[in-house]
């Protein structure tokens, strides 16, 4: 009579090695979900000190401490054109628009472009973009030097003509109230003084070729609002940046909007 077999005993443990796998495979998962959440974190972090270090709605008497200027360095090196902007080119004016937004976004300053009542205002028109900013944002009363404090701001506009590689015209406006008890002749040389004044800040802080510049003052005889009202009169002493459409010489020449 033959041997009898033996059957053989089933494993019930098989199940813990799938387990075990799954169970590594859920951890190590977490773990990058985990270390996602911290990288977010630390960027809003830097966005609200960014926001925080903003002279607009923080500390009156400063800027940005990563975009500190010196003035007194006429002789600086002009600096390199932002990293924000070496990815492309911008070509079209409503691509320059968004350009400087999210830049003066970037860097905090977004509030002074947020309604009707902000110191800047940027719009397209026949010669380009047209950067307005408010005469008493920039300059002391009866001075035509740039305050130190807006050279942040200015300097991401910088970055943005820069990058754009178009000739900008500069343009100073006053109000048509008559310059009192000051060394000005005329609302013409605070005009023009202004936006030469603006054309310099921008050559020798933030490397704009001085051959694509020109400076002009119009005085209170291109005005945007009524001259009966004071809040009229603060909207027409301005200096305006147009960034036109041209980037060479050529263009200059044949487009029959940009003056001459």
């Amino acid at each position: 009579m033959g041997k009898q077999k033996h059957e053989e005993h089933e494993n019930h443990e098989r199940w813990i090695i799938p387990y075990a796998d799954m169970v590594t495979l859920l951890f190590a998962f977490f773990v990058v979900l985990f270390a996602m959440s911290q990288t977010d974190k630390k960027k809003m972090e830097a966005v609200a000190s960014s926001v925080a270090q903003a002279f607009i709605g923080g500390d009156k008497g400063g800027a940005s401490q990563r975009r500190m200027v010196n003035m007194d360095d006429q002789a600086s090196t002009p600096p390199n054109s932002s990293p924000r902007f070496m990815v492309r080119r911008v070509t079209t004016n409503e691509e320059i628009i968004d350009e400087l937004r999210q830049a003066l976004d970037q860097e905090g300053f977004d509030l002074i472009m947020q309604d009707k009542l902000s110191p800047m205002d940027v719009k397209i028109d026949s010669r380009g973009v047209a950067i307005s900013i408010s005469a008493g944002f920039l300059f002391d009363e009866g001075s035509t030097e740039v305050r130190p404090e807006l050279l942040p701001v200015l300097s991401v506009i910088g970055d943005v003509i820069r990058s754009s590689n178009r000739y900008a015209l500069i343009e100073g406006h006053t109000d048509d109230r008559p310059i009192l008890g000051n060394v000005f002749y005329s609302n013409w040389e605070v005009s023009a003084l202004r936006a030469t004044s603006m054309a310099r800040t921008l050559i020798q802080h933030f490397g704009l070729d001085p051959k694509k510049i020109t400076a002009s003052g119009l005085a209170q005889y291109r005005p945007v609002a009524s001259n009966d009202t004071d809040f009229g009169r603060s909207q027409n002493r301005r200096v305006e940046i147009i960034l036109l459409n041209a980037t060479t010489a050529a263009d200059l020449m044949e487009d029959p909007s940009i003056p001459r």
